[in-house]
């Protein structure tokens, strides 16, 4: 890879040399202006490569990031099922260290609070969450969520024994 690299550049600087070499020996501006355009296309790849590689890269989670209240994301499943799991789940993690998992009556009072410990796990390229102790036990907890990350935002995935994957978005306060 290195020797590819090497010829590159080695390619680069010989077209540039060349283009002033012929500047300067006939003065014919032309020259000039491909020698510039030659260096501007490169330099715009450069900087375009860079600003498309921003864009398209996911968003890094910290774990000041993961503290607060998330909610079922209704955009990854729509229908009567993902709007009734939105109206009677919720969870929350506190910078305590304390996770607290909420079940809603249908009238949006709290049915049941499950409570648990929260370690975050490093060595990831995002705090990897583990839940501990949770009780009451409920079917929707699971242990090691999965944080997925987009390019924007993140979500965690548990998943249940009874509803299959439950996906949690951030709720914008």
């Amino acid at each position: 890879m290195m020797l590819i690299q090497f010829i590159f550049f080695v390619m680069i600087c010989g077209i540039s040399l060349i283009f002033l070499l012929l500047y300067y020996g006939t003065k014919n501006k032309v020259f000039k202006k491909l020698f510039i355009g030659y260096w501007l296309f490169f330099i715009l790849s450069f900087v375009s490569l860079l600003v498309v590689g921003f864009i398209n890269s996911p968003t890094t989670v910290d774990k000041e990031d993961i503290y607060g209240i998330y909610e079922v994301d209704k955009d990854m499943f729509r229908g009567k099922n993902a709007d009734w799991q939105f109206q009677h789940f919720s969870f929350e993690i506190k910078e305590s260290g304390t996770f607290y998992f909420y079940e809603y009556y249908d009238d949006g009072k709290i049915n049941r609070k499950h409570t648990g410990n929260v370690e975050f796990i490093e060595g990831y390229a995002s705090p990897h969450l583990r839940l501990s102790n949770v009780k009451p036990e409920h079917q929707i907890v699971d242990n090691e969520p999965l944080l997925v990350r987009n390019k924007w935002n993140f979500y965690y995935v548990f998943k249940s024994k009874k509803f299959g994957n439950v996906f949690f978005k951030k709720k914008n306060n």
